[in-house]
């Protein structure tokens, strides 16, 4: 063999022997770079499968796209997640059952005040340009909720009821309704012969509280006079429960002549209104086309356009964080929260409502609507979009937008001072012509006003 053909041999072998080399080396990383590109492939979705959020539970066939009133609560404290109520105000000792059904909002951000009423913007300013609801076609819409019903509920109106009056309570205070079936609306007021009804009106309980549902329904089914939407119960959650009144009225006592909100803590005049109600009718009375002062009796028979509270006047919008010891103590109505939670449970950014001040409104502890007016600012609020300030929302601007006026109840309401100077004896009953008392009354006074 000649060095020529050595040559090549050897430089053949060599080549071989490199490609085997390298072919060799290169299977051994592969088979590892496999195995950890799987291994982080693994890894990766199931961390992506812990961190999915898991569909929210839903009930009475929600959707799970929706979620409760926490939606309501933008920018708040984590403490604002869950409402809780003071157990001191019930004593409940009844087995657990089946925990009520909790409504659900669109998990959307909360509309700007603009969106809220551009669907009434674009329409005439009238109320005859309102479309009327026919039947029962939004038997399940409550403002912008489409699967809304009811917990409990009572049959309509007697044919002779001329008023309502829908108490709005919390579902734990069991002893204020007990004091007012005991007092001013106990069963003799709201009797066979009575022109007055009293229906309470809550929302639905958490989940978690299926023992507080079961002492409702018990408590429902001793007195028949309680109405529960499957809206939770809670403060951002008060124009669900306002506008629900407005429903109920409408679906099942819209003859009546007059519906009365008050807050559980409120006094109501029960004898006086209900004398008034059976005195002979008068013709319509026209408020405007006199200076004399109206009477309680004159108010009360004008059949049409009333809207009659305490107005509040030029009232700024609460920016600031800030809460006063007024503000806590009612807060403290709806939850168990500590002072720094409260911070911010009052305040409204400018993208909810973006002026200063909120138009003349009605305080919601005590409201008179004629049947008129409930039906026109009832269809105006299912029109709108949701403002959680109830008061201000419904007969504030949507009064406004409806071009309903207010008629100040001021003088027919008892205050404080009045209170107790009546229960003390310095002031007789019939020189003190009042509707309602002043709110957050104590439940001596209140059963101290039915016994004079």
């Amino acid at each position: 063999m000649d060095k020529r053909s050595l040559c090549c041999l050897i430089i053949c072998v060599n080549l071989c022997f490199v490609i085997w080399l390298v072919s060799v080396q290169q299977l051994e990383p592969t088979d590892e770079a496999v195995a950890t590109a799987s291994t982080q492939l693994q890894t990766q979705q199931q961390q992506q499968q812990q961190q999915q959020p898991q569909p929210q539970p839903s009930a009475n066939g929600s959707k799970p796209n929706q979620i409760h009133d926490t939606s309501r609560t933008q920018q708040l404290s984590s403490n604002f997640s869950s409402y809780y109520y003071s157990p001191s105000l019930v004593s409940l000792d009844s087995k657990a059952a089946t925990p009520a059904p909790l409504p659900t909002a669109a998990s959307r951000p909360l509309p700007s005040a603009s969106s809220i009423f551009s669907t009434l913007s674009s329409s005439s300013s009238s109320s005859s340009s309102l479309p009327t609801l026919a039947g029962n076609s939004d038997a399940s819409q409550l403002i912008d909720l489409h699967n809304f019903a009811y917990i409990m509920q009572q049959p309509a109106c007697a044919p002779h009821i001329q008023a309502l009056i829908l108490v709005h309570t919390a579902p734990r205070n069991a002893e204020k309704r007990a004091l007012i079936r005991q007092t001013w609306g106990n069963p003799r007021m709201t009797s066979a012969s009575s022109p007055l009804r009293v229906v309470f009106l809550l929302g639905a309980v958490r989940h978690s509280e299926p023992e507080l549902q079961h002492a409702l329904r018990l408590e429902n089914v001793r007195h028949a006079d309680m109405v529960q939407g499957n809206f939770q119960d809670a403060y951002r959650n008060m124009t669900y429960k306002h506008v629900m009144a407005l429903k109920w009225f409408n679906s099942h006592c819209g003859h009546a002549q007059l519906l009365i909100k008050v807050d559980d803590d409120v006094y109501v005049n029960t004898p006086q209104l209900a004398k008034l109600l059976r005195e002979s009718q008068l013709p319509n009375s026209n408020l405007t086309a006199t200076t004399v002062p109206p009477t309680l009796r004159s108010v009360l028979q004008q059949r049409n356009e009333l809207l009659f509270c305490r107005p509040v006047l030029s009232s700024r919008v609460k920016r600031s964080y800030r809460v006063s010891s007024n503000e806590v103590n009612q807060i403290m109505v709806y939850s168990q929260l500590s002072l720094s939670a409260l911070q911010s449970k009052w305040r409204v950014s400018f993208s909810e409502y973006p002026d200063h001040y909120y138009p003349p409104y009605c305080p919601g502890f005590a409201i008179v609507y004629s049947s008129d007016v409930v039906q026109r600012l009832y269809q105006a609020a299912q029109q709108a979009g949701y403002f959680w300030v109830d008061d201000v929302h419904i007969t504030g601007v949507l009064a406004q937008r409806t071009n309903t006026t207010i008629t100040d109840l001021q003088p027919f309401v008892l205050y404080k001072v009045d209170c107790e100077r009546l229960l003390s004896g310095e002031l007789e009953l019939d020189q003190q012509e009042f509707l309602f008392t002043w709110h957050s009354i104590a439940p001596e006074q209140i059963n101290a006003l039915w016994q004079l």
